[in-house]
């Protein structure tokens, strides 16, 4: 989504630029003003709308140099076309999520379903001190997916898990991005936002035939359901994001899985060595989203623990290694 500041900046230059070129009709004061809102989210684009809408009004009030022309039915084509913009804008957004779901859950955590390819998914996040988890579905059919748990105070603020949640969303939403790109995006925002912090991260793609390509960055594994038990996925772990020089993050590998897990680790810091055993469950469960709501109990009772990502169905997940560490122990 274009950010406020540009879709604002964008629409008062070409204001500018018409008034300059003595371009006085409705479709030069409008088009890249639609343009700019639709491409927005509802909000901006309705900010957008209305100023564009006083900059006609001062340009036809204030002629210091010619501006939109003046007469009514001019007026009125600018001002239908504006008044659509956020609804357009509305429209494209609605389109877009209309596949992500909230499931019932406690109020003390939010689970959201969304498809994943051929594949189902159910991201449960709970507001954790650190969490970071965003899901973003990708046209065609396919899922971005970032769960991780920030380090360090800078980082660990709401502002900048908003931060990176929406680098991530910014990043994700081309149609062509790989995970290594994924990598590098998250990587410039953590080191802008903070040099001593951290995030500790797995992202995965799912494309739309359901084959999954994933990251370890400093985060626990990946388990997938084998037997009746959760085993690990035998991703190689890397380092955390922000951590070391960015760019060693490439070497595929492939595991075979039909239901996959994931957890952050403020997870295996709560459950410590049982965190494996406790996540059997993944097997055991038949719903996506009530298994990643029960991955994310506090133990003996305490505070839950978040985020916990849960794809089902599907064959295989193919691995990327996250630098040059070796597979966690």
């Amino acid at each position: 989504m274009l950010p406020m500041r540009a879709a604002l900046a964008g629409t008062t230059g070409n204001a500018m630029l018409m008034g300059l070129a003595e371009v006085s009709t409705p479709l030069g004061w409008v088009l890249l003003p639609g343009l700019l809102g639709v491409s927005a989210r509802p909000r901006t684009a309705a900010l957008v709308s209305a100023w564009a809408g006083v900059l006609v009004a001062l340009s036809v009030v204030v002629p210091v140099i010619p501006g939109h022309r003046s007469d009514p039915q001019a007026l009125l084509a600018s001002a239908a076309s504006l008044a659509a913009v956020p609804v357009l804008a509305w429209a494209r957004r609605r389109t877009r999520t209309a596949t992500v779901a909230r499931a019932a859950a406690p109020p003390d955590v939010a689970v959201f379903t969304v498809p994943a390819g051929p594949r189902s998914a159910a991201l449960a996040i709970c507001g954790t001190a650190g969490e970071i988890g965003a899901a973003v579905p990708v046209r065609g059919g396919g899922l971005r997916v970032l769960l991780g748990t920030v380090t360090g105070a800078a980082l660990d603020t709401p502002a900048a898990r908003r931060a990176i949640e929406q680098a991530f969303h910014r990043a994700a939403a081309g149609p062509r991005r790989t995970v290594p790109h994924l990598v590098d995006a998250l990587e410039k925002v953590v080191r802008d936002l903070a040099p001593a912090g951290h995030l500790r991260a797995t992202i995965l793609d799912v494309d739309r035939a359901g084959s999954v390509r994933a990251v370890r960055c400093g985060s626990p594994d990946l388990v997938v359901a084998a037997e009746g038990r959760a085993e690990p996925a035998g991703v190689p772990e890397g380092p955390a994001i922000g951590s070391t020089d960015p760019g060693g993050h490439a070497a595929p590998g492939t595991v075979i899985g039909r239901r996959i897990a994931v957890v952050g680790t403020g997870f295996t810091d709560a459950h410590g060595e049982r965190w494996l055993r406790v996540l059997d469950q993944v097997a055991a469960g038949d719903d996506p989203a009530r298994t990643a709501q029960l991955l994310t109990r506090g133990v003996r009772g305490g505070p839950r623990t978040g985020p916990a990502l849960v794809i089902d169905g599907g064959t295989t997940v193919a691995g990327m290694t996250g630098g040059a560490r070796g597979p966690a122990a």
